[in-house]
């Protein structure tokens, strides 16, 4: 009888030691998990802002971000880019596909094209970029003269003749937001297109409640500013919750990450 309760007490022993073990090598994986997640969504944030243009004073066109806050921003984001071959007329523009260069070919009713407009320096007016949005892609037809491969593009509107040069940049751009949302009562920070009505998704998460994201807009001296033509660099703060088991502390892990805006004058 003695060396069965002594057993017992030994087996109680070990049993508790492996439960505990357990438990802290989840709570570590989860912790590992949780800090691959957030450099993850920090990679992607950088990669979205970084090539972000802006010009003090410039025009909407010029100028990337569209409205910024401390736990969201709404920007363009360029999705290629590439050079007019041929304007067979109207409405419609073709680029050539040996030209093109992006993260991916032109979308219709999501994606926006801005035609490069010359500036005159005579006359003190700067380059800029108009806006047309795209109500159609084909790919069914070529450049002229041998070029090659084309991307035709219809657009909403006609732009001027005088604009549809062969050699003319385009850009592709496509609206966005990035922001803090509450889902399952959790936060997030979400990402999603504004053009196409779909619903935000998640991309770092689950987030501190209230201060999960923090966004500060700095201009070219480092200084924060809130004037969204001016900003040169963004800092973000990523702020990840790792609940533990009911009654422990949640564990947060903060990321703070700068991200140099790569088209804004001084950055």
């Amino acid at each position: 009888m003695l060396a069965l309760v002594v057993t017992l007490i030994v087996m109680g022993s070990i049993y508790t030691v492996l439960l505990a073990t357990q438990r802290a090598t989840r709570m570590q994986a989860d912790r590992v998990a949780l800090q691959s997640n957030v450099r993850a969504g920090s990679v992607i944030v950088v990669n979205e802002l970084s090539e972000l243009a802006t010009v003090p004073g410039g025009t909407p066109e010029q100028n990337d971000i569209v409205a910024m806050g401390t736990s969201a921003v709404t920007y363009r984001a360029m999705r290629g880019s590439g050079f007019i071959c041929q304007a067979p007329g109207g409405a419609v523009i073709r680029l050539a596909q040996a030209g093109f260069s992006g993260h991916r070919d032109p979308q219709a009713n999501r994606d926006e094209a801005y035609i490069f407009v010359p500036g005159t320096p005579s006359l003190d007016v700067k380059d800029s970029w108009l806006a047309l949005k795209i109500v159609s892609v084909s790919v069914a037809s070529a450049c002229p003269a041998g070029q090659g491969a084309g991307i035709t593009l219809t657009l909403a509107a006609s732009p001027p003749a005088a604009l549809l040069v062969p050699g003319t940049p385009v850009r592709i751009a496509e609206m966005m937001e990035l922001r803090l949302y509450p889902s399952d009562d959790k936060s997030w920070l979400g990402i999603r297109p504004l053009g196409t009505g779909e619903a935000i998704q998640p991309l770092v998460g689950p987030l501190a409640e209230a201060d999960g994201v923090a966004l500060e807009y700095l201009d070219s001296a480092g200084a924060p500013t809130l004037d969204r033509t001016s900003v040169s660099s963004v800092r973000l703060t990523l702020r990840a919750l790792l609940q533990g088991s009911e009654g422990s502390v949640p564990v947060v892990e903060e990321l703070i990450t700068g991200v140099p805006l790569r088209n804004s004058p001084a950055s």
